[in-house]
């Protein structure tokens, strides 16, 4: 197995070195922008906020986002006044998955009684 994927890593090596292109390292760069988009807005969302998120969503969230990413994407230039979007692509991925994880989130039900005070209260 190990040495299956040192092969498969030479040989990608040497298609970036034969076909040294920035194109190709741009087109890299997008892809790791769609699909590392919804980690990254996951671990954020995970790492600062304090909330419960319903489970069954966080795929179609995990969908949604690069598929919101792509068609603001390809319609930046209308309707952003020209802009358009290049490798912040990872950026607005990652910030439409914590706002979409944010939107169907609740607070963790802290008011309920720990085990500890239900002992000493009986």
């Amino acid at each position: 197995m190990h040495v299956g994927f040192s092969l498969l890593l030479l040989a990608v090596i040497l298609f970036f070195k034969v076909y040294n292109d920035a194109s190709i390292i741009a087109l890299l760069f997008t892809l790791v922008g769609y699909t590392y988009g919804p980690l990254l807005g996951m671990f954020t969302f995970g790492m600062f906020t304090n909330r419960t998120v319903k489970d069954r969503v966080i795929p179609l969230l995990g969908l949604a986002s690069p598929a919101l990413t792509y068609v603001l994407s390809t319609h930046s230039q209308e309707w952003f006044w020209g802009y358009q979007f290049g490798f912040e692509l990872l950026l607005l991925n990652g910030l439409l998955m914590f706002l979409g994880l944010l939107l169907f989130s609740r607070r963790k039900n802290s008011s309920a009684p720990s085990i500890s005070a239900a002992r000493v209260a009986g």
